[in-house]
């Protein structure tokens, strides 16, 4: 018997409250694939319910700023590595980097990138525009490169799309 086509969908955020990345994985269930949900699991986090689909909560030194961008990408992307995918979904700007360069290495692994927000302009950025830059570093090095992207709505679309001349 074939073994089932494997989604590894990936958020820095605790998964206990995230309904919307919820629904996305049960969607990619209903697809067909096996999906595994990475996020992290905070100090306070409350255990998850039972879900239809496996779920992996990364524990971190840092639960903010740039230390914990810096270990859960790192982290993320030696996960990925030892991880059989044929998908890999990123979820906003903060996983991509770990999910583009575990992408390298896993040439059968179609990567899609889902922006819930245009993030550069997050209002936790506008007034840092040394970290701001950071992050669009990172999407301008990337970005240009994904062949699949979608978004929560059609502003945001229209803005990458004058951005990057993606469809």
């Amino acid at each position: 018997m074939a073994r089932k086509k494997r989604a590894i969908v990936s958020v820095t955020n605790d998964l206990y409250t995230d309904n919307r990345v919820n629904k996305i994985c049960l969607f990619l269930e209903k697809q067909g694939y096996d999906v595994l949900l990475v996020g992290r699991k905070k100090k306070d986090s409350i255990e998850l319910p039972p879900r239809s689909y496996q779920t992996k909560r990364f524990k971190l030194a840092k639960e903010t700023g740039a230390g914990f961008y810096a270990l859960y990408n790192l982290r993320l992307f030696f996960f990925l590595l030892t991880k059989r995918a044929s998908l890999l979904v990123s979820n906003d700007l903060d996983t991509l980097l770990a999910n583009y360069a575990a992408s390298k290495f896993k040439p059968n692994a179609r990567l899609v990138y889902d922006s819930h927000e245009y993030f550069t302009e997050v209002p936790e950025l506008i007034h840092r525009p040394r970290v701001q830059k950071v992050w669009e570093a990172i999407e301008s090095w990337i970005f240009p490169k994904l062949k699949t992207i979608y978004t929560v709505n059609e502003s945001i679309a229209q803005l990458y799309h004058e951005k990057y001349r993606k469809e």
